[in-house]
Formats: structure tokens, sequence, C-alpha cells
């Protein structure tokens, strides 16, 4: 079973994108925090990272930075998923090493959508 990890600091928001991924079939872990969340990617990593960029105690951004420097997590999917819906914060994103963007407010159809790719783009590296 894959295994997703949502890091956001809004309880609203990760009960809705487990609950979301959940009924897709996927195992996901909803962290209470951005400094507690980056200890258990690293300890045990997942198949995908789902990464708000706003949090009190660690952004997206350094969350993200700190996975590329990882040769664990080097490769490792990330998706931004985040209130930030300036170009200049995709290209940011992106910059650091993210795997997709998604603004919030986002519709499910198409969290499903960026999340099935996501999964599936990765699966297909560990295999080539």
């Amino acid at each position: 079973m894959k295994r997703v990890v949502v890091v956001d600091d809004d309880p609203k928001i990760r009960a809705a994108v487990r609950e979301l991924l959940v009924s897709d079939g996927l195992e996901v872990d909803c962290p209470d925090d951005s400094r507690g969340a980056l200890a258990g990617v690293l300890r045990a990593v997942p198949d995908l990272v789902i990464l708000d960029v706003n949090m009190p105690d660690m952004s997206g951004w350094e969350f993200c930075a700190i996975l590329r420097r990882q040769s664990a997590t080097r490769d490792l999917p990330v998706l931004f998923l985040t209130g930030r819906s300036e170009v200049r914060d995709r290209i940011t994103a992106m910059q650091l090493g993210g795997s997709d963007y998604l603004a919030k407010p986002f519709g499910a159809d198409e969290l499903r959508r960026k999340v099935r790719s996501l999964l599936s783009e990765s699966h297909a590296m560990e295999e080539g």
C-alpha cells in the first residue's frame, strides 16, 4: 500500500486530505507539526509528501530543501498544497525541488489526479 504524509498546520485540511486519500486506498499519515513530520519522513520514507508552505515551526520551503539534501529523500515526490497562488510561489516550489503544485482552495478530483500521477511517476522511476 502506498503511503502519503500530509504536512499542514490546519487540522481541517489534514483531515479532508486524509479522508479523500484513504478512500482511494492509500495509507495517510498526518503529523501535527512540520518538525515532527520531517523526522518521521526521514526515519521511514513515504511514497509522497503533500506539503503546505506557511506553517509556524518550519516553512514548506525549508522542509522541501532539507528533503532534497538527503540521499534517501532526494527523489521523493513532493506536492505543494498551499494557499499561496502567486506565480513566483510556484516557481520557488519547483526551484526547491517540488514535484507539483496545487493552490487552495482545491478540488478533490484535481488533488486525486495529481496524487495518482506523482505516485505512478515515482513507481516508474523505481523500476527504471
